[in-house]
């Protein structure tokens, strides 16, 4: 149960960086920089990805009132190993092996700073 309440808000995390991906599209900035972030933060989307985001930080709030941050903070980087996994899924992105064992090594140097680190 105990990661179980950590894993929720970086899964929401993770999720929410697919759903502000395809809330942008492939919109780029042409013109004011305001008429740009208007349009962006009126999109669907985006306002769903930001709405998780926020609904993410406040699930962490209960994960810190629970845990040591030395504990719960590494855990962190498992939205990194989920984003890449949930990009290839839905966003049709290209996963190699160096896009898997990069972020699998920090997670791993992360962990062991965590567990053993004084």
């Amino acid at each position: 149960m105990r990661f179980i309440i950590i894993l929720i808000p970086i899964l929401i995390s993770a999720i929410a960086q697919i759903v502000l991906k395809i809330g942008i599209g492939s919109a780029t900035i042409s013109g004011r920089l305001a008429d740009y972030f208007i349009k962006t933060l009126t999109t669907p989307l985006v306002l769903l990805g930001l709405g998780l985001y926020g609904l993410g930080a406040l699930l962490w709030l209960v994960v810190l009132s629970r845990e040591d941050v030395r504990f719960a903070f590494p855990l962190v980087s498992l939205a990194y190993i989920i984003a890449i996994f949930l990009s290839a899924i839905f966003l049709k992105e290209q996963v190699n092996w160096a896009r898997v064992i990069g972020p699998a090594l920090i997670m791993a140097g992360i962990f062991v700073i965590a567990l053993f680190g004084q």
